[in-house]
């Protein structure tokens, strides 16, 4: 370049492991973008069932996506010193552990109803 003047080139992408576009909106890749994942709508169940004479703490119908739904499993587990599962959208802890979590229901944001 002669002069100082500088030549600008546009970069163009010439390969890409992302078979999809990026999000029109934010531009990252379709596995990355949170702008058009949709979270389902609806009111998580906590009750208390017996099981061969055990308590069982269940959340059922969590409007969650599946990875979130593990996600907050692994949380109540460690915050209850628990075990527990992950059956679909319904969570079960071992024990009555109810009201931790309503309260951690209501700090995560999750619309809530049942055992009051």
């Amino acid at each position: 370049m002669r002069g100082g003047q500088e030549k600008q080139v546009a970069a163009k992408v010439v390969w890409s492991s992302d078979s999809a576009e990026p999000c029109p909106k934010c531009r990252k890749g379709a596995g990355e973008c949170l702008c058009q994942k949709r979270v389902p709508e609806g009111v998580a169940k906590i009750r208390i069932e017996k099981r061969r004479g055990k308590t069982v703490t269940v959340i059922a119908e969590l409007p969650l996506e599946r990875s979130d739904v593990k996600l907050l499993l692994r949380d109540l587990k460690k915050r209850c010193a628990t075990g527990g599962t992950c059956k679909g959208q319904t969570l079960e802890l071992q024990g009555d552990h109810v009201d931790f979590v309503r309260q951690w229901l209501d700090k995560c944001s999750i619309a809530h109803r049942g055992w009051n």
